[in-house]
């Protein structure tokens, strides 16, 4: 694999499921945790099918076995693809954990579900957790994550918990926003991010767009838009930005994994 672009690419497994990993030119290795997900999120493919079970220890190695064998020095891992990391726990923290012993750090996407887990996965030693809410207010969040937790507990979980840990765990702590045109970029949308974000000013903020999905109606806004929405959120004092080009450039990854059989 060269360095200056993104790669997707398919990992077998032994029972005649696959799951599909990227490889991004940026250094960082974007890996499933489960075969299909159970989250329902609309704008997402990777849980049309639903799910079919969780991925194994030994399966998230074998993910990054397959792209050393393909010719990538992954810098760094994302369990960021296909599943919801909490779903299934005790793999995930092992492979966080034996990461570690190996020098290569971890980081993570979640929806925070269920709220026991995400309580324990803040502490853990990983690279960074990004929680996945897009939206601002309960309705919306609803609708965009349907099997989620409940918007107003994990923001109270969220502002027990994170002063318990140290400045520099609570720095690796983020938000993933995905802007959808006629969704969540209006403006009442969007001050409700801020005024929940205002209390926890430690926290980033991360502006993404949608990679296209076959079949979907979610689009994002065009750029004039994006920028817009930039300039709204950040006049509120809030730590915001912008859009990976990696994760929005072709093979990008971002809601377009599948699991295969």
């Amino acid at each position: 694999m060269r360095h200056l672009k993104n790669q997707k690419f398919l990992v077998p497994l032994s029972d005649g499921l696959a799951v599909e990993a990227v490889w991004y030119g940026s250094g960082t290795l974007c890996i499933s945790s489960q075969v299909g997900c159970a989250l329902g999120c609309p704008f997402c493919a990777s849980g049309f099918g639903g799910l079919r079970r969780s991925l194994s220890t030994d399966e998230l190695f074998l993910q990054l076995a397959t792209a050393r064998k393909r010719g990538a020095k992954p810098q760094r891992v994302t369990v960021s693809g296909i599943g919801e990391p909490l779903h299934n726990p005790q793999a995930v923290a092992e492979f966080i954990e034996e990461c570690r012993w190996q020098r290569l750090p971890v980081s993570l996407t979640t929806t925070g579900a269920p709220l026991a887990a995400l309580r324990e996965f803040l502490r853990l030693g990983h690279n960074g957790l990004m929680l996945s809410l897009h939206a601002g207010t309960a309705a919306t969040h609803r609708r965009l994550v349907p099997r989620g937790p409940d918007l107003d507990a994990l923001w109270s979980l969220l502002q027990e918990a994170l002063p318990a840990l140290s400045r520099r765990r609570r720095r690796k702590i983020g938000i993933n926003y995905l802007l959808l045109a006629g969704c969540n970029d209006s403006p009442a949308e969007l001050s409700a991010l801020a005024d929940r974000l205002r209390h926890q000013p430690e926290l980033t903020l991360h502006l993404l767009t949608c990679n296209p999905v076959a079949g979907s109606a979610f689009v994002s806004p065009p750029p004039p838009v994006v920028d817009a929405v930039y300039g709204f959120l950040a006049a509120r004092g809030l730590n915001i930005r912008r859009p990976n080009r990696w994760r929005t450039s072709p093979e990008g990854g971002c809601g377009t994994l599948l699991a295969r059989r």
